[in-house]
């Protein structure tokens, strides 16, 4: 983690430790800019991603602004601003999003939002990365349809993900169908092991120009 990073999320840290008697209410413009990323997403089925990206990349610079002048207090605060982070394309913004969920979860421990942010922040860190996630959050697409991303062996069990408000393996696995028809898409029939998808990589790295 570059140390640009590392002093911008220290710095959100020690204004979320501020004692108790000086804590201030969730802060609007961060809640503002969840409910748009959140609406950007509503009806995923007739989404313009170039328009989304665009917006989302604005979004961030806003949120990254408002963490170096100290604005998030709460764990609301951290939550939005991680759940904006949550959606952007760089390993550094996936890591964000899993600090700033993690601080949710620490300063709430009894709101699933955050934990199961928490889980799906790491789970995107995994397949950012070309590794088998964890709980079983991610979800990709390709030509041949939507997919459930691989999912490691051993790494964790259903208890752990209902600690984290993630639905169990089978849960998720069974849910593919339905939310390739909610993407207006359809569910891929063999999904692909993680080498299937190392290799497909591989193979788009060596055609590109």
């Amino acid at each position: 983690m570059r140390t640009p990073l590392l002093i911008l999320l220290l710095s959100c840290l020690l204004a979320a430790i501020t004692p108790v008697h000086a804590q201030n209410t969730d802060n609007a413009e961060l809640a503002a800019l969840y409910n748009d990323d959140q609406k950007a997403r509503a009806d995923g089925a007739n989404i313009d991603w170039s328009v989304v990206y665009r917006e989302d990349a604005a979004r961030r610079v806003r949120v990254r602004a408002l963490m170096r002048e100290g604005a998030m207090r709460t764990a609301a605060d951290h939550y939005h601003a991680a759940m904006v982070f949550q959606h952007g394309n760089g390993l550094d913004d996936i890591r964000i999003a899993h600090a700033l969920s993690t601080l949710a979860s620490t300063l709430a421990p009894d709101d699933m939002r955050y934990r199961w942010l928490a889980a799906a922040s790491w789970d995107r860190i995994m397949t950012t990365q070309l590794q088998p996630q964890w709980y079983g959050t991610q979800f990709h697409g390709s030509d041949d349809g939507l997919f459930l991303y691989p999912v490691a062996d051993g790494a964790i069990d259903d208890a752990e993900r209902a600690r984290m408000g993630v639905p169990s393996l089978a849960q998720s696995q069974a849910r593919v169908g339905e939310m390739a028809a909610s993407m207006g898409q359809q569910a891929r029939p063999q999904p692909p092991t993680i080498e299937q998808l190392r290799q497909e990589r591989r193979a788009g790295e060596n055609d590109a120009p």
